[in-house]
């Protein structure tokens, strides 16, 4: 469809947006020599309408303004919209939304509306509980979203990635820029869980304590284990928004395609379901 619309409309002055996840689109390809559809920077430029985790302290500031825009025009002033919180409350309901502005407002809307009034005002804790359904949410847009044959392969990646968090005991995993361009099957499910809003970037282009190279950092999304009954002692999470946070992520465990390897061939049955089962994972 993208090719048509760009064939009709080349050379003249139409402009169209399209809304589409990054990595789970296709808009060009080349076959055999012949172009078809349209190639990005020349044909169009991406907009990423997201706020990241790359740069949290920023991120929640952008998220702040949106919603005290929100408040105004229900005729709250910002400082009574701040006054739902306490503590780090909206730092936890910022990391919780992965940073997407609909996803926190979602979080903050079903938390409301559940509380029945017994939540005189939002902290960490309330915001743990409720992330667990907007972790539903995104199972649910993946299987929505994603081809049938490539849905297995999906749930399996974010099983697999939960393990080897709670098996290090960290929330952060890094991944070395080598790694991804020499496993493309690797590469892919990664960016894959970014477009559905799993794992989360929390940087690029670090260097890592223990080995060479450069390397990226994900945060697995909190609503994968914050509901686990016996997750104490068992994740230590990383504060983005610590000043020490960047020292602690080059700590942080490395995955590479021989962990993953040997990680995927002991998933279990039913996947989903060992997902969204409160028990906690085998170590």
């Amino acid at each position: 469809m993208t090719d048509y619309i760009h064939r009709l409309c080349k050379d003249l002055p139409l402009y169209f947006k399209i809304a589409t996840l990054r990595h789970a689109s296709v808009l060009f390809a080349d076959r055999n020599g012949q172009p078809t559809g349209a190639q990005e920077r020349h044909d169009y430029q991406p907009v990423n309408v997201d706020f990241t985790l790359q740069d949290v302290v920023k991120t929640e500031k952008q998220l702040k303004e949106i919603f005290h825009a929100f408040a105004k025009k229900a005729g709250i002033s910002a400082d009574v919209f701040d006054q739902l919180f306490k503590g780090e409350g909206f730092r936890r309901l910022a990391l919780a939304g992965g940073g997407v502005p609909r996803d926190c407002l979602s979080i903050l809307v079903e938390l409301i509306s559940n509380s029945d009034g017994d939540v005189d005002r939002i902290g960490k804790d309330e915001i743990r509980g409720m992330s667990f359904t907007n972790f539903e949410h995104r199972i649910e847009e993946l299987k929505t979203d994603s081809e049938q044959s490539e849905q297995d392969s999906l749930l399996k990646g974010i099983y697999v990635l939960r393990e080897f968090c709670l098996n290090k005991s960290s929330n952060i995993f890094v991944v070395s820029e080598q790694t991804l361009r020499e496993h493309d099957n690797l590469k892919q499910l990664i960016n894959r869980l970014l477009d559905y809003r799993i794992i989360h970037s929390v940087g690029t282009a670090y260097t890592h304590k223990s080995k060479a190279g450069s390397y990226q950092a994900f945060m697995i999304d909190i609503g994968s284990y914050a509901f686990l009954r016996k997750l104490h002692g068992k994740l230590v999470e990383v504060d983005l928004f610590d000043s020490s946070a960047k020292e602690k992520i080059r700590a942080s465990p490395i995955l590479d395609e021989k962990e993953l390897e040997k990680m995927w061939k002991n998933t279990p049955e039913q996947i989903e379901a060992h997902l969204l089962s409160s028990g906690t994972p085998a170590a």
